[in-house]
């Protein structure tokens, strides 16, 4: 039997629910946590074909984009790199998908929800004690008041789960979900006895095939090849960018102290020279200071120390 394909890749990950919505159904229930009556029961996949050059594109998302009866969309990512822009890209992603709903004119009532869910296998928020989170458009003051329910981004930390879940039974559909994602290339086929959910036998199923044909795990070291290009580039991007900033940051600190050398050198000149005005008391406090560019109280000290009348 080939190893498994990880299904943490987000190429192996679309082809394996955006081509069997049974599954996709099951998954989109278990984070829903909808009451029986109100799951969902079919959906449409709106971008099942994966592109030639999506796969070696870097910086690409390949999520699988769904609709249910009700019209409401969802976005289903698996996000294994990390970069600092995650956050702002998922509400754009988020807000590209509803604006688009409309066309110009259209009564915004037509509007239907969108739903994010996205798979991180990084710690997104490392002082939080959860690898669960859900985001919506609430009042801060008052969290019971939602603006809209329009608009939701559920977010679940697979490396956190893993850490928390240790020796653990995972009792729900929905932690046998995040388990099957972090082990499912590691396990055999005594190990799946332990997933209780028939979906994620499937998904075994689904995995192992993709898992035995040569094309897809040809397309599979592509895919990581070009990720891998991508973090790397990411790297030496962030390295250069911080070295930079400290020769900027230093180039500032010796300007700065260059800088403060002239101001200090100005002040004592400055100073000499109404020590002599005063001494001579010919100008009075106001237009030595204004000779000098002392401010005339530093003219009055200097003239109570020398015990100088005024002139």
């Amino acid at each position: 039997m080939s190893i498994l394909l990880t299904p943490k890749l987000d190429l192996i990950f679309k082809k394996l629910f955006a081509e069997n919505v049974v599954i996709l159904i099951n998954l989109l229930n278990a984070v829903l946590g909808l009451p029986k009556k109100q799951q969902i029961r079919s959906v449409e996949v709106k971008n099942p074909i994966i592109l030639p050059e999506e796969i070696t594109q870097k910086f690409i998302v390949l999520d699988v984009l769904v609709t249910d009866k009700m019209g409401f969309s969802y976005e289903i990512e698996m996000q294994v790199r990390r970069y600092e822009s995650y956050s702002k890209r998922a509400l754009y992603y988020l807000s590209r998908i509803y604006a688009g709903q409309l066309d110009s004119g259209e009564d915004y009532e037509k509007l239907k929800p969108v739903i994010g869910i996205h798979f991180l296998d990084y710690e997104l928020f490392p002082d939080q004690d959860d690898f669960r989170f859900r985001f919506e458009m609430r009042d801060v003051r008052y969290p019971e008041l939602r603006l809209t329910d329009d608009m939701v981004l559920h977010i679940f930390d697979l490396a956190k789960f893993e850490n928390m879940m240790q020796n653990k039974q995972h009792g729900n559909d929905l932690s046998e979900w995040l388990h099957f994602f972090n082990h499912a290339h590691e396990e055999d086929k005594t190990m799946r006895t332990a997933y209780t959910n028939p979906a994620i036998h499937k998904a075994f199923d689904i995995l192992e095939t993709l898992s035995a044909d040569e094309k897809t795990r040809r397309l599979a070291r592509i895919r990581e090849d070009a990720l891998r290009t991508e973090r790397s580039e990411l790297f030496y991007a962030e390295k250069r960018g911080r070295e930079e900033g400290e020769k900027r940051g230093e180039k500032r600190g010796l300007e700065k102290g260059e800088k403060r050398g002239l101001e200090k050198g100005r002040k004592e000149n400055a100073v000499k020279t109404a020590k002599k005005l005063l001494a001579m008391a010919v100008l009075p406090p106001d237009q030595i200071a204004q000779a000098t560019g002392l401010d005339i109280e530093e003219i009055q000290n200097l003239r109570r120390k020398k015990k100088i009348p005024d002139a």
